[in-house]
Parts: C-alpha cells; sequence; structure tokens
C-alpha cells in the first residue's frame, strides 16, 4: 500500500516526465518491495520557486531546479536492507527516467503500523498485518 508523494518544481517537469518519474516510483516498488501493479497511490505536487525552497547544497550533495522530493509511506516491519535497496532502486530508476543528477532526488521513507490505515469504508484493512523480516 506504499503512498508516493512527488514534489517538484512547476514547470520543471511536463506532463510525459511526471509519468516518467511516476512509473520509475511504482517498477522500484513492485521490484525492491514486491508490491502488486493495482498498489498504485501517488500523489504529485507542483510548486512555484516562492514556495519550493531547499538549500543548494547539503552533505555533499548538489541541487538544482530539478530536485525530486519524494515521501513514501507504507505499513511496517521491512528490514533495513529492504529499505536501503528501495532507495537505491528509486533512485537509479528516477535519474534513467527523469535524466537528473543522482543528488537532485530527496527521498524520505516513513513506516507505520497497519492499524493506521484505511483503505476505504472506515475499516483498517492491515490492521493485523504481520511485519515483514
Amino acid at each position: 500500500m506504499p503512498l508516493a508523494k512527488i514534489h517538484v518544481l512547476q514547470g520543471r517537469y511536463d506532463d510525459e516526465l511526471l509519468d516518467r518519474v511516476s512509473h520509475a516510483v511504482q517498477a522500484a516498488l513492485m521490484n525492491t518491495l514486491g508490491v502488486p501493479p493495482e498498489d498504485f497511490y501517488q500523489l504529485i505536487f507542483e510548486f512555484s520557486k516562492q514556495h519550493f525552497r531547499h538549500t543548494p547544497t547539503f552533505v555533499g550533495m548538489h541541487y538544482s531546479d530539478d530536485l525530486i522530493i519524494l515521501d513514501v509511506t507504507f505499513i511496517e516491519g521491512r528490514p533495513p536492507e529492504t529499505r536501503l535497496a528501495l532507495l537505491k532502486d528509486i533512485n537509479s530508476r528516477i535519474v534513467a527516467e527523469a535524466g537528473i543528477s543522482p543528488d537532485d532526488l530527496m527521498i524520505t521513507l516513513y513506516e507505520a503500523p497497519g492499524v493506521n490505515f484505511s483503505f476505504g469504508r472506515g475499516e483498517a484493512q492491515r490492521a493485523t498485518a504481520v511485519p515483514r523480516t
């Protein structure tokens, strides 16, 4: 049930490029986390330059107007190795599809217990999900 939130600078990415970024994110989630293709939830946010502020450099990274800030939320329980592999997989796929620098992708992973998610009807369909090991 990963939910991906893709944040970009308005006007930098046209619809075709956003589609390629979206596909790259989903492909990495399917490849690394094993989510099925129909488990697809994404939100794309475009911000004006005034509302998309960031430092030009941090921890050795150099950011440009191509910067994508990606938040991915999913049910907890995957081991650190899987989460680290997901970061690498997402980065390599987006860099290839969007033609951006590997520095220009900031990813934040959020995990929460299954009881915190409802896919509709106000029910927590994954409340009894067993954490993956």
